[in-house]
């Protein structure tokens, strides 16, 4: 599928496939503060609440993008496929 890079949609896909990433890498951070808590705390309470909000938060940004502009965009920084 071709995409003008000039368009609105390519411009919302990138935003869309940047907030996944970044989105998931601070809920990774805060599942790892979390546990750090917890082991210096000597708990055993839910530090994996974090990872599956991260993961169901780049797994819908991927699927808006798949179905806007035809691709998974998982790596925001890879330019849609079919474009030069």
């Amino acid at each position: 599928m071709s995409i003008d890079k000039n368009t609105f949609r390519y411009r919302l896909s990138n935003v869309i496939a940047w907030i996944g990433l970044l989105g998931t890498v601070t809920f990774s951070g805060f599942t790892a503060f979390a546990f750090l808590v917890l082991i210096v705390g000597n708990s055993n309470a839910g530090a994996e609440d974090f990872l599956i909000p991260s993961l169901g938060l780049f797994a819908t940004c991927a699927l808006i993008n798949y179905l806007m502009v035809g691709n998974m965009r998982l790596l925001p920084w890879r330019d849609v496929e079919g474009q030069e």
